[in-house]
């Protein structure tokens, strides 16, 4: 429900767009990559190892998808978007913000879901382009999943089952086994080592 109706509600994608996804290998970025495919978009994805990127292009199906330990996203999106991005689903912050906002068309629109590169820092990033905002007319807007409950989950319900059931959906979750794994794994998902939707497994059903 996260991606699905924050794309909608948020993002208003229109066939034939550009959206960059960042963290697009995690739980909630692999289901907005697929949905904003389904809806007709180009979707460029960035994730943090080349065995993500390779996910992303050969599994997902992004149209295009780059290391951001190797190039940065400001590099990136000038080679894969030289058009520009009409919609930013925004899940690290710092740099990557900092480059989708120079990127981002006049009218486009920041999803805010997270910005994972600032919940552990001790010195935040400054972003140094808001202007941006204002001369582009951007609009950048935040939210939880709770928001959306009411008024989206029936649409949901409806149109990802429908793609499920026809396969068009793939997902992977990174699963730790047991109580004991939990803070080993909820470290490692802060820092993007989980792929996918990190789980704990506490007993067998």
């Amino acid at each position: 429900l996260t991606a699905y109706a924050s794309l909608k509600d948020i993002g208003k994608p229109k066939a034939g767009e550009t959206i960059f996804i960042s963290a697009a290998s995690g739980a909630v970025g692999q289901l907005a990559g697929q949905l904003a495919k389904a809806w007709g978009l180009t979707v460029i994805g960035s994730a943090g190892s080349d065995e993500k990127v390779d996910y992303l292009l050969k599994e997902v199906g992004f149209d295009h998808a780059f290391n951001y330990k190797k190039r940065t996203a400001l590099d990136a999106l000038k080679e894969l978007a030289p058009k520009g991005i009409d919609i930013y689903f925004e899940n690290v912050g710092g740099e990557t913000l900092e480059a989708a906002l120079d990127h981002l068309n006049t009218h486009g629109r920041i999803i805010a879901c997270g910005m994972i590169s600032q919940y552990n820092t001790r010195q935040p990033y400054g972003i140094k382009n808001l202007m941006n905002v204002v001369s582009k007319r951007l609009t950048i807007r935040g939210f939880i999943v709770a928001d959306f409950q009411e008024q989206y989950f029936e649409d949901f319900w409806r149109d990802v089952r429908g793609l499920l059931l026809k396969k068009k959906i793939v997902y992977r979750v990174d699963e730790a086994k047991g109580v004991a794994a939990a803070p080993e794994a909820f470290v490692g998902m802060l820092n993007g080592k989980n792929f996918g939707k990190q789980v704990v497994q506490v007993a067998d059903l």
